[in-house]
């Protein structure tokens, strides 16, 4: 099956707004296996939206629309799909939909008038509720399935979610397997990509890259049967690199790690200015493994709270292996706790080190990374996350490629 996106909106054409909406559409209609063959944006032009609309209709299984729903004379979605698929004399007020709209504005008669439009449709259109704004979408069938949706996201990820039902009959899951470590380039040279039941996709996100597995079938069971089969082919390529198929964050699973064996972690940041223990705090239970952190920003702190020496400083600069060691020394002799972070780093460069001491035990790691300042000092929080749970799993090897 395929399907084509088309948004509209001249403020998207001015880059006034950002369109999310296709994104969102074509992520999840990936993971419905159906192929998103086209994406377009049209302005506010009845004209031009009819031309594009008019020669999609019957090339595509789905045709998505999002915008232009609203009450206002350039909101002409609706209309242009009611004249392309010629359903102009099939018109009516939807009853629910006018019964939203007047308990929406209150009985406010000008109000209701104005925003009656919302509430007429083809007689044989499927109308797709919208609790979260005035315009409801709708299905209206041709040569090809026109689904019209509203422009606001949080409008259309609801009705997407909760109101349209493509698939019939079939039953869809998915998991996601979060990583430790790899870039989604190499991520997915690991993985074989290739099948097309279960599929594997991988994403890069703010917290790591992840492989999303989706599994279609017409039972809960043999789709989950399908989800097995996928995770263990990711497992078995991903290896060490594997951090959790389960729903929760790496900070999460962590914390989990700490807590079964009773033990403790205390961090010491500098170019990640509390991220990693920010991270950590984020996840309720927190306080059963996290006692004390530190930002040691300065070289002054760095000497004060940690006793890094001025010396060890001068001769190998701040951000160097020597002062990340002296660092976590530091922190244990402070904290006392199994797990020591620390970082060091120069953001505008993007060189950073991170280093572990887990019962002992010491990792130190150089990082080049590229982006801006925020960016490199969320690479490296989210570094020292996965360094973290790899070595206090076991897993960690120095001939690690990553």
């Amino acid at each position: 099956m395929q399907a084509l996106i088309c948004s509209v909106g001249t403020e998207i054409l001015l880059g006034n707004i950002v369109d999310t909406n296709s994104q969102y559409i074509a992520s999840h209609l990936k993971e419905m296996g159906i192929d998103v063959y086209k994406m377009v944006t049209v302005g506010d032009n009845f004209d031009r939206l009819y031309k594009v609309l008019s020669e999609a209709n019957g090339l595509y299984d789905y045709i998505f629309l999002t915008g232009g729903l609203g009450p206002t004379a350039d909101d002409i979605t609706k209309e242009v799909v009611v004249k392309v698929c010629g359903k102009e004399n099939e018109l009516v007020v939807d009853a629910d939909s006018m019964k939203a709209l007047e308990e929406y504005f209150e009985k406010k008669d000008r109000a209701i008038k104005i925003n009656k439009k919302q509430a007429i449709f083809p007689k044989s259109a499927t109308i797709l509720k919208n609790p979260k704004g005035t315009a409801p979408g709708c299905i209206i069938e041709s040569k090809s399935k026109f689904i019209l949706l509203p422009g606001p996201p949080h409008e259309m990820t609801y009705m997407f979610d909760n109101e349209l039902q493509l698939v019939k009959d079939s039953i869809i899951k998915t998991v996601t397997a979060k990583t430790a470590l790899l870039g989604e380039w190499d991520m997915a040279s690991r993985v074989d990509l290739t099948g097309s039941n279960p599929t594997i996709s991988p994403y890069a996100t703010d917290y790591g890259c992840i492989l999303r597995i989706t599994a279609k079938a017409e039972t809960e069971k043999d789709a989950d049967k399908l989800l097995e089969e996928g995770k263990k082919k990711v497992k078995e390529a991903l290896a060490k690199y594997l951090i959790t198929f389960e729903d929760k964050r790496k900070e999460e699973i962590l914390i989990d790690l700490l807590r079964k064996k009773n033990e403790t972690l205390a961090s010491a940041e500098s170019i990640t200015g509390g991220l990693i223990a920010s991270s950590i705090i984020d996840i309720p239970g927190a306080s059963d493994v996290i006692h004390e952190s530190y930002i040691t920003y300065s070289n002054e702190t760095k000497n004060k709270l940690l006793n890094v020496s001025y010396e060890t400083i001068e001769k190998y600069d701040v951000v160097s292996r020597q002062v990340l060691k002296e660092m976590l020394d530091g922190l244990y002799e402070k904290s006392k706790a199994n797990l020591c972070i620390a970082t060091t780093g120069y953001a505008h460069l993007g060189h950073v080190f991170v280093g572990i001491l887990y019962n002992g035990k010491y990792l130190l790691k150089e990082f080049q990374f590229n982006g801006d300042r925020n960016r490199v000092r969320l690479r490296a929080k989210n570094r020292a996350i996965d360094l973290s749970i790899i070595f206090i799993r076991g897993d960690y090897e120095e001939n690690l490629d990553f």
